[in-house]
């Protein structure tokens, strides 16, 4: 996450106004094509009554039991989505259509009340279960299918069946073979059953209340950003020095061929965040923090890689990251003494 004193020069004007002051719209703007698709993937798939109300917001979301879906309105405008990047990790465009059809399977749920049912709640428990941010998943069990990182279907019943639709919905995904023979296929045949059941079904609630919309939101983008600041990972807990220092292992006398290991590791850092907290389970944002707390301390050792072995360096800490990670995800610590 960048400070805000080094944000470019042309964003700190934005930095200081109210949001509903932007002007920001849906229409018209680079998240319009997305609504679209999706909206042609339902109807590709027989669900010919339902189509969500989309809005800009605060962030991804769908509000419990509503048929509505909240995107974040950084997306909207291309400065915005320049500042995201820069503060943050901007989402891509497949990215974008993953959470659009994750949100569209919680509206799908809540505009036929499908989750009042007794064949839904057999298949995916408890709608009403405690909703827990903290979950500890079970990684690669077969019972799930898998879509967003962290094996996110695992987290709640709701989103069990949000995450199959998804799958179900996603072009040429080929549900049925990559799915063979996992108890997570009951769940996306019944999803196809449902969808073909009630595709030319007026929903139940065809409209719905929205969260916090654009309009409403008073803070400046300025603020907005401070709120969403992650607290950082403490370096000094890590005992990083000796470990970076067996991964990272050129001479510093060294010096053709080589360059800082941490302008490799900027590099690559999206990826590697976002991979390692999909195979990993533990939530995204505190996979960014341990990457960028690493970062931050392979600067600070100014150690360096060798051009030629960068594939090499990356890959072992990658599995270096995951295993910190794992440590985490069983035992709440990155490190133990």
């Amino acid at each position: 996450m960048r400070d805000f004193e080094k944000t470019r020069t042309e964003f700190q004007e934005i930095l200081a106004k109210p949001i509903r002051e932007l002007g920001l719209k849906l229409e018209g703007s680079p998240l319009e094509r997305f609504v679209q698709q999706l909206y042609r993937e339902l109807e590709a798939k027989g669900i010919h009554k339902f189509r969500p109300l989309c809005y800009l917001t605060d962030e991804w979301g769908c509000p419990s039991g509503e048929p509505v879906i909240g995107i974040p309105f950084y997306l909207a405008n291309p400065d915005l989505a320049q500042l995201e990047r820069d503060m943050n990790d901007l989402e891509d465009a497949r990215e974008i259509m993953m959470y659009m059809r994750h949100e569209a399977g919680h509206a799908f749920n809540y505009a036929y009340q499908l989750y009042k049912s007794a064949e839904w709640r057999n298949l995916f428990g408890p709608f009403r279960r405690a909703y827990r941010d903290n979950y500890r998943p079970i990684p690669f069990s077969r019972k799930f299918v898998r879509h967003m990182a962290g094996w996110y279907a695992q987290k709640h019943p709701d989103e069990d069946f949000a995450e199959t639709f998804a799958v179900w919905l996603t072009p040429r995904s080929q549900w049925r073979k990559r799915y063979e023979g996992w108890d997570a296929l009951a769940k996306l045949q019944y999803v196809d059953h449902i969808a073909r059941k009630i595709g030319n079904v007026e929903p139940i609630r065809r409209r719905g209340r929205t969260d916090i919309t654009v309009d409403e939101m008073e803070s400046t983008v300025g603020v907005f950003y401070r709120l969403s600041l992650p607290e950082e990972v403490p370096v000094q807990e890590l005992a990083l020095d000796t470990d970076l220092a067996d991964i990272f292992n050129v001479s510093p006398k060294r010096h053709k061929g080589v360059r800082p290991a941490v302008e490799m590791l900027h590099q690559h850092r999206k990826p590697i965040v976002d991979k390692v907290a999909y195979w990993s389970g533990v939530q995204r944002p505190i996979v960014k923090r341990l990457v960028e707390a690493i970062c931050k301390r392979v600067e600070e050792l100014g150690l360096r890689v060798d051009v030629r072995r960068e594939s090499e360096y990356l890959t072992e800490f990658i599995v270096y990251t995951t295993a910190l990670s794992m440590n985490y995800l069983v035992r709440g610590k990155f490190i133990h003494p």
